[in-house]
């Protein structure tokens, strides 16, 4: 895979930087900005999990399956492909405020349309609105909150799937409360959006420009003390695109049709197929809160990649286990894809691809979420193609209990071959990762 023609020549190649060895002093700068970015990502995770929570409740107003709903829901991800590039280059070039605001609007425009959407072609618009948002969103938000304390930029990356596991996890508890009057939570999210969207206007984020042109002085201080080799795009680059892809194609199908799948598979009730997600995301916080304490003692953060990618495995290889059948089994099983696959390692490759190549970092943060973004399309629209059509007017109903069992456990073992490739991506990034820095390390000392 040759070089993406819209990432600088610069991050082409990279020199060698330690990660425990800070360009700057490790405190944060830009706190309102900072908590601000972070709290917008607490509603934002509602429309990760929309489908998931509101296809029952959209199918009807559509007049569709809610299958139709999962599909139109994940055209997101084709707005996040489309707009990613632009995202990061413009993040670059005018600043990361500007991304954040456009996200924001963009974000909010989704909330606003989707309850009062009547059909499945406003469903999709508003979709690609929400995943457009989403990609100028993170583009500027990671390389700000990586910018605000260069010296712990994988904490300050990982602690965002904090916020957004905490939505994750408390808003579809409201999403039952609320029964029929579920619109209103996403009126809510419309409105906490735009208020958020002022807070950056009339916040101070840090002068980047500035940040960069200091990091790539300590990088030729590097590079004159150590030797060894470089990080190419065309290898380490495209391993972690592998990983972000299949990675984040998991992640979206358990976001997005884990109640189905459970439902299907352990025949749980609707409401208890939603509290799956929940407890996706209790295992995403557990796994945040405990991976920044450990790396705030010392641990590498890059130390927690192949043993959260093996764990993904075992994990979502449970979903095909006879004994998760059952409402704890997927609860538990759920736990742990969030703890594995959602608690972060996403985040930890970003900046483990960002310490490889560390110049350009919108554009970087782009490409990496952009590619992320096909696995998070192409894996949640299989379920429409692997799970059979079912009518219930014409069919018996344990015809359909069987046929929806049966496509839901392919879905799950297609999941299966993704984390099994995730895995082998990670232990190439963990090798190469040691091999770059610490070896280098070793050697100047």
């Amino acid at each position: 895979m040759g070089r993406p023609a819209s990432i600088p020549r610069a991050i082409t190649h990279a020199s060698r930087q330690h990660t425990e060895r800070p360009v700057m002093a490790s405190k944060i700068t830009n706190l309102p900005a900072v908590m601000t970015l972070y709290l917008s990502y607490f509603i934002y995770s509602l429309g990760l999990i929309a489908a998931g929570q509101f296809s029952d409740k959209l199918a009807p107003q559509w007049g569709v399956t809610k299958e139709t709903v999962i599909a139109a829901i994940a055209w997101m991800a084709v707005g996040k492909i489309v707009t990613y590039t632009l995202s990061g280059l413009f993040a670059d070039r005018y600043g990361r405020k500007p991304a954040v605001i456009i996200g924001l609007a963009l974000c909010a425009s989704f909330f606003l349309l989707l309850p009062i959407s009547s059909n499945q072609a406003i469903g999709i618009v508003a979709s690609l609105l929400f995943g457009a948002g989403n990609s100028f969103l993170d583009s500027g938000t990671y390389p700000t909150l990586m910018e605000s304390n260069p010296g712990n930029a994988g904490t300050m990356n990982i602690i965002i799937k904090l916020f957004i596991s905490g939505g994750q996890f408390f808003l579809p508890m409201i999403v039952i409360r609320l029964a029929d009057n579920w619109k209103w939570l996403l009126y809510f999210a419309a409105i906490y959006m735009v208020v958020m969207l002022v807070f950056v206007v009339l916040v101070r984020f840090p002068d980047y420009k500035k940040i960069a042109a200091q990091q790539a002085a300590d990088i030729e201080a590097r590079a004159s003390e150590t030797t060894g080799t470089r990080a190419r795009m065309s290898f380490e680059g495209t391993i972690c695109f592998i990983f972000i892809f299949c990675v984040n194609g998991v992640v979206y199908l358990a976001n997005q049709a884990l109640p189905n799948i459970g439902s299907a598979i352990a025949h749980l009730t609707e409401d208890q197929g939603k509290t799956l997600t929940q407890f996706l995301a209790l295992g995403s916080v557990i796994a945040v809160v405990l991976t920044a304490v450990l790396a705030s003692a010392g641990i590498k953060s890059i130390r927690f990649v192949p043993i959260y990618a093996v764990g993904g495995v075992i994990a979502v290889g449970l979903l095909n286990m006879p004994f998760t059948a059952n409402l704890w089994g997927m609860r538990i099983t759920a736990a742990l894809i969030g703890y594995f696959v959602s608690g972060g390692i996403m985040q930890l490759v970003l900046t483990a691809l960002s310490e490889f190549f560390p110049k350009a970092k919108g554009a970087i943060v782009s490409w990496y979420w952009m590619i992320g973004s096909l696995g998070g399309f192409i894996l949640p629209y299989l379920v429409r193609v692997i799970v059979p059509a079912t009518d219930e007017e014409t069919m018996p109903k344990a015809e359909i209990d069987d046929l929806l069992a049966s496509g839901y456990t392919n879905v799950a073992w297609v999941a299966i071959a993704f984390a099994v490739v995730s895995l082998l991506a990670a232990l190439v990034i963990y090798r190469r990762h040691v091999q770059m820095f610490e070896n280098a390390e070793k050697a100047a000392a």
